[in-house]
């Protein structure tokens, strides 16, 4: 029998490949190295080959290697439009050219779904029906979800006839109950306050991969009490809050677990979880933020803006907070959190009204109307910080905020789902094979 070198060559590479195969660490070394959409592929390859890729611990790996090869960046950004049809199809801002389109939500039968926040390859989502509301957390590339039973405290709802009523007021004279709402009067009576509104105030998501495979849902639950000073015409309103804690590593609620009262308008809907903590955005001068893994509620200044189109989220590194004024809100102050939380400063004041006109083709300007729909600030350690801004009938620009180049950006068309002059949140849309 004559053995040529070619077959010898064939056998030890089948040699090599059963070695592979018999060995998990070496198959996960290679492994680790393929981009998430390929290894969703290779999950149909062998039952051990779904058995690894779907585990915990090589999700866990997988993240963390993307991170550290500096490859652990948004593909995208979803737009919180209403998604009313099934199965719903993500409006989005591509970043990453490659991305041909976004995973729709055929996985999940929900209708009029509402992304609330995005935290590196998990969203937390809101679906709204004639049952109320339901909350979800899914990962869109692998197309897994959970859904969020809240813990239940009993909802206590009065309606402004009632409370105008009990407090001996005229129910059309609103100006009077309501004076000191927008101040949150906070101080000490003679008297209690004799009426109670309770209501849910919104779900948050602390989630980070790079440190932990369990996340916490945070429940936010308000609580208002009304009381009239009997020797006077003043009303006063107090707001208080309370949160229940949700757990994945034990799968268990803690009721009630923080406390705390507030004159501030906390925008709950709006958190960000970055450097282990959740933050509230508020247009007064201070804020809170939870210290997710001691539980504990923290304040935080802010820089006390109060009117424009605010765009608060976590960016290279850095809490920023964008605030859009002018005609068409294209005048944005972009402000930026020190590290240590000691204050804001303001990092860049710009105009992009004539910009925008730059890279769109003469052809299509009569098309495009300067009208902010949604803005992100982006921190990129190469190209340094841009503004993405996204504007009708599917046009989108990035600014350099360094150097001043403009692009065009591909964006989703949210005209034809009948914009009706609202504006949008963007949330970074993360591949990770992360677990629920």
């Amino acid at each position: 029998m004559v053995t040529t070198r070619s077959s010898a060559r064939l056998r030890a590479n089948i040699t090599s490949a059963k070695k592979v195969a018999n060995s998990e660490d070496l198959l996960q070394e290679i492994l680790l190295r393929l981009p998430t959409k390929t290894l969703l592929r290779f999950k149909l390859v062998s039952k051990p080959w779904l058995s690894l890729i779907s585990s915990t611990h090589f999700s866990l790996a997988h993240t963390r290697f993307l991170q550290n090869n500096r490859s652990l960046k948004p593909h995208a950004f979803f737009l919180d439009v209403l998604y009313k049809k099934l199965p719903s199809k993500f409006k989005f801002l591509r970043l990453n050219p490659n991305i041909k389109r976004l995973p729709p939500f055929d996985f999940i039968d929900a209708p009029r779904i509402r992304i609330i926040q995005s935290c590196v390859g998990l969203l937390l989502c809101v679906s709204e029906s004639d049952y109320g509301l339901r909350y979800f957390i899914c990962n869109p590339a692998t197309k897994k979800f959970k859904v969020i039973s809240v813990y239940e405290h009993e909802v206590i709802y009065n309606s402004y006839e009632y409370v105008a009523n009990n407090l001996g007021l005229d129910p059309s004279e609103s100006a009077k109950l309501f004076m000191d709402y927008d101040q949150r009067a906070s101080v000490n009576l003679a008297f209690d306050p004799t009426i109670e509104v309770r209501r849910h105030a919104g779900v948050n998501l602390a989630f980070d991969p790079l440190i932990s495979p369990h996340y916490k849902i945070f429940s936010i639950w308000q609580q208002l009490l009304f009381g009239k000073d009997p020797e006077s015409t003043t009303c006063y309103i107090f707001p208080t809050y309370f949160i229940d804690i949700y757990s994945s590593e034990t799968n268990s609620w803690s009721a009630s677990k923080i406390n705390f009262n507030s004159k501030h308008n906390i925008n709950i809907d709006r958190a960000v979880f970055f450097n282990g903590a959740i933050h509230w955005d508020c247009a007064d001068t201070q804020s809170w933020y939870i210290d997710v893994n001691n539980e504990c509620l923290k304040t935080m200044p802010m820089p006390g803006v109060h009117s424009g189109f605010r765009y608060f989220r976590e960016s290279g590194g850095h809490l920023h907070l964008v605030v859009a004024k002018g005609f068409s809100q294209l005048k944005f102050k972009i402000f930026e959190m020190e590290t240590d939380y000691s204050n804001w400063y303001l990092k860049y004041n710009v105009h992009l009204e004539a910009e925008t006109f730059t890279v769109v083709p003469r052809r299509q300007q009569n098309r495009m109307r300067s009208y902010l729909l949604s803005c992100v600030v982006q921190s990129d350690e190469d190209e340094g910080d841009s503004i993405l801004v996204v504007l009708p009938n599917g046009f989108a620009i990035s600014y350099n905020l360094e150097d001043g180049i403009v692009k065009r950006l591909r964006c989703s068309n949210i005209d034809k789902d009948g914009h009706d002059g609202g504006r949008f949140h963007a949330f970074p849309y993360f591949e990770t094979l992360s677990c629920l």
